[in-house]
Parts: C-alpha cells; sequence; structure tokens
C-alpha cells in the first residue's frame, strides 16, 4: 500500500513542477480555427462532413483537395504558406477518408 501511495505522490510532484514552469502554456489555444495556412479541429470536422457527403455519393472524385479548400483565404495567403494549405489538406483528406471508410465498415457489421 505504501508503494501505491509514494508512486502518487511522485506523479503528483511531476504534475505540479509541469504546472509550475509552464508547460501546459503552449497547449492553451488547442483548436485554432484557420490561422494562415493551418487548419484546425473545427474545421475539420466540417471537412469530414464535405468529406463524408462527396464518398457517399458513388461519383468519382477527381478534385477533393479542390472541392474542401476555402478559396478565398488561398488566395490571400502567400506562396510557401499555400504549398503548407494543400499539403496539410492533402493529409487531413486522406485521414477522413480513412475514417469514413473505418466507420463505413463498422456500420455494415
Amino acid at each position: 500500500m505504501e508503494k501505491c501511495g509514494s508512486e502518487l505522490r511522485r506523479l503528483a510532484r511531476s504534475a505540479k513542477n509541469r504546472m509550475k514552469h509552464g508547460y501546459w502554456r503552449g497547449a492553451t489555444d488547442l483548436a485554432p480555427v484557420a490561422e494562415e495556412g493551418r487548419i484546425g479541429y473545427a474545421l475539420e470536422e466540417e471537412m469530414y462532413a464535405k468529406v463524408r457527403a462527396m464518398l457517399s455519393e458513388n461519383e468519382c472524385v477527381i478534385d477533393p483537395i479542390g472541392r474542401l479548400m476555402d478559396h478565398d483565404a488561398y488566395r490571400e495567403m502567400s506562396p510557401s504558406a499555400k504549398m503548407r494549405y494543400v499539403l496539410e489538406l492533402s493529409k487531413i483528406y486522406v485521414r477522413l477518408k480513412e475514417r469514413y471508410y473505418r466507420e463505413k465498415s463498422r456500420k455494415g457489421n
């Protein structure tokens, strides 16, 4: 029993030190919503709805990135920000497509 108590104290001391030294200070903005070239959690959920609609139509989607893109914001970005934005969109599209098929297979079982 004493070992469990000392382990709990060690974990509490570690957490206190993280709080004291500002470990979590950078984690205050967990879900940014569209910084330049960045996509946040809220927008990703909106994109998932679009991806789900695209994939459930059973048609060949030629330009999924173009359909997900915010064209007004894209026009205002610098060339390097545009490249980051498109690459991040493509990674998110692949992840959301996998999520769609995973959820679809669960519903089918």
